[in-house]
């Protein structure tokens, strides 16, 4: 049984076996505790009791003291030390704050009403067993949906109304090619799990250059704006979902601004900025490409029928190869299922392919320069160089003999020797051998792309 009571702030005390501090010996030294968990935070709670009082819907749990007229607060001890400190700052003294923190907790207390406060309301329990229950599951998470569960990014924004991040999204679900159950299942994991990852791409300033947003705030909250040809940035954004839904891109990989810079430079040729004046910048949720508006079908008659664009190829290589074929079998095999594995249907099978390739063209290009596959740690013991390593002393042995320029390997130095891009050496051994890892299609593609520089290097030019 509980009973509901209405208190002051002087019935109430500071429990001395608070399990966020251990056990203490008097008020004091609970006080002084609680205080040097955050006084930064501290002082903060003060400040928003001071303006906004208690939470009504949130009750301070307590149990009778030794004195009848006493009650220990069991949960809500941070609330009642801030209390305290309102009520009576000269507690302070009885710490062991610095003096400047006790000067700014006593300037935070100043006009504090308490009678915006009290009566407290609290609830009673028999003892500290029959509350423990309930103050395990204020403090323990969800616990599979028993306890309080936490708004995620998602949530919060859609309570704030800020639509920055979540109009975007629907405008690649909106216009993207994704059967239902795909698109289904991407917005859940985004939204569910990685949302903070989408918005931390693109609310970073080279996201918002590199796709032309900007965000108009009123009284409703916040609308996110294109000023970019829409169906250029459309494929930007489905890359950036997919990227993210596949583990690409996280907040490991892509955390700093630099990281987030070199991952749009890195992006395909097709997905960099297009030349020339932007739009008039519109919301995004008044964009809709699969609308084909009526006025389309008379404009016809005067404006000039627009190229189609080229369409993307299906295989990991194109058909028509730049560079001679290997001299070894396997060399040959593998560069003729690179030009018929289609991407889209197996990425991760043409992850494996891409893989084997440029680990193939850099250890023939090792051995027919002599170049030595091993190194040598500080102690002076040999090991075996890492691709990734290998990779870097062809680049390196490359422009040194003039076989390639600096700036013919550049995307290849970008876009796959770089353990952060997207179709790095490392991302491709991860998608053979990690179960969660998938890569993209147009990641794959921009992968070989970028290695061609070395294969023509190491097999010679058509």
């Amino acid at each position: 049984m509980v009973e509901y009571l209405e208190l002051t702030i002087d019935e109430l005390l500071l429990d001395e076996e608070n399990p966020r501090l251990g056990p203490v010996k008097s008020q004091s030294e609970a006080l002084d505790a609680l205080l040097k968990l955050n006084q930064s935070h501290f002082r903060n709670l003060m400040l928003s009791i001071k303006r906004n009082g208690l939470d009504p819907g949130d009750s301070l749990y307590v149990i009778e003291g030794n004195d009848p007229e006493d009650f220990v607060v069991l949960d809500g001890n941070r609330r009642l030390s801030a209390l305290k400190i309102l009520t009576q700052p000269d507690l302070l003294d009885g710490t062991e704050a610095s003096t400047s923190t006790k000067k700014s907790l006593v300037r935070a207390a100043e006009g504090f009403d308490r009678n915006n406060v009290e009566p407290i309301r609290c609830v009673k329990f028999e003892d500290r067993a029959s509350a423990d229950d309930w103050i395990y599951r204020r403090h323990t998470g969800d616990m599979d949906g028993e306890g309080r569960i936490q708004w995620g990014r998602t949530e919060i924004q859609r309570f704030t109304g800020d639509r920055s991040v979540l109009d975007v999204i629907d405008f690649v679900g909106r216009n993207a090619d994704y059967t239902d159950d795909e698109w289904e299942q991407t917005k859940e994991t985004i939204e569910s799990r990685k949302s903070s990852n989408i918005g931390r791409l693109l609310e970073s300033a080279a996201g918002k250059k590199h796709l032309g947003i900007s965000v108009s705030s009123d009284g409703d909250g916040k609308t996110p704006l294109l000023s970019a040809q829409p169906e250029w940035a459309l494929g930007v954004l489905k890359r950036i979902i997919e990227d993210v839904r596949d583990g690409v891109v996280d907040s490991r990989s892509h955390n700093t601004a630099s990281d987030i810079e070199v991952y749009f430079k890195s992006l395909p040729v097709e997905l960099q900025p297009l030349k020339g004046k932007r739009p008039t910048p519109k919301p995004f949720r008044d964009i809709n490409l699969k609308a084909t508006p009526a006025a389309s079908v008379h404009s016809s008659r005067t404006k000039p029928k627009s190229k189609t664009a080229p369409r993307t190829r299906l295989t990991l290589a194109p058909k028509k190869l730049s560079f001679f074929a290997p001299p070894s079998e396997k060399g040959k095999q593998l560069l003729r299922e690179a030009t018929a594995i289609d991407v889209k249907k197996l990425p991760v099978s043409s992850a494996a392919v891409l893989r084997a390739f440029i680990e193939l063209s850099i250890e023939d290009y090792m051995d027919r320069q002599g170049l030595s596959k091993m190194g040598t740690n500080k102690e002076g013991k040999l090991f075996d160089l890492s691709l990734s390593q290998k990779a870097e002393a062809v680049m390196q042995d490359m422009t040194k003999n003039k076989i390639a320029s600096s700036s013919d390997l550049r995307e290849f130095r970008k876009g796959v020797a770089d353990k952060k891009a997207p179709s790095s050496i490392q991302s491709l051994h991860g998608f053979v051998h990690n179960k969660y890892a998938m890569p993209t299609p147009e990641g794959i593609r921009a992968g070989w792309d970028c290695s061609i520089p070395v294969f023509e290097a190491t097999y010679g030019k058509v």
